[in-house]
């Protein structure tokens, strides 16, 4: 909500402390010592948090001991963290994930190469499309099952819907470009031999898929 990050419009480091995810130690700390970047452009509504379950539920959830801190902090970040740390020195790399349920393989799949229903509604969004893989599985797989489903998240693309598509795009050679399932041989193949129709009458989006995981991944794969 706009009273919820009103803080963070003014000052990256607001008075108040906040449980957030520490990468290098696996585990959730507590403070106002957290990284600057995590209080700015929109990284706090993913980085920052009021409670450290939910800071350990999204990013570390085999965790046995987090949150590892619960004290008050009054220090910043390299106080604790960056001890002599150069003032050029590069920032964390902050990796944008998306996350979005593969029913067939009950897991979720890493990229942006989800079905466009997906994003064409609000709703649809709230649902299907999530930025952290805990999220995913949880919601659609049960709290029982976020281990198992966190360590077999399956490897997407990621789509550059910004590019300027090519006058001579072909949609018929881009699906011929997709991994299918050769259901003979129990395996996923990616040879331009597609059978016509499973890129014809909507068996596209159930027979093809941007990567062989995922295709393995409803299909069964034996080699």
């Amino acid at each position: 909500s706009e009273v919820e990050d009103e803080a963070w419009y003014m000052d990256p480091y607001p008075m108040n402390n906040y449980y957030f995810p520490d990468f290098t130690a696996s585990n959730c700390g507590f403070g106002r010592d957290y990284p600057a970047w995590m209080g700015e452009n929109g990284f706090e509504n993913w980085y920052l948090f009021t409670r450290g379950n939910e800071c350990c539920t999204r990013y570390f959830p085999t965790a046995s001991n987090c949150p590892m801190e619960n004290t008050v902090q009054t220090g910043y970040y390299w106080e604790s963290y960056q001890a002599n740390q150069a003032n050029d020195a590069v920032l964390p790399i902050v990796y944008n994930h998306t996350f979005y349920p593969d029913l067939n393989a009950n897991t979720c799949i890493n990229g942006t190469d989800y079905p466009s229903w997906m994003e064409s509604d609000e709703v649809y969004i709230r649902l299907y499309l999530y930025k952290a893989v805990g999220d995913c599985c949880t919601f659609w797989f049960g709290q029982g099952a976020l281990t198992d489903c966190a360590n077999s998240v399956i490897q997407g693309e990621y789509i550059d819907y910004n590019a300027t598509s090519s006058p001579s795009y072909n949609a018929t050679a881009e699906l011929l470009d997709m991994w299918y399932p050769h259901l003979d041989d129990k395996t996923c193949l990616k040879d331009g031999e597609t059978p016509t129709w499973m890129t014809q009458n909507g068996f596209e989006k159930w027979y093809l898929f941007n990567t062989r995981e995922a295709c393995c991944a409803a299909f069964g794969c034996t080699f």
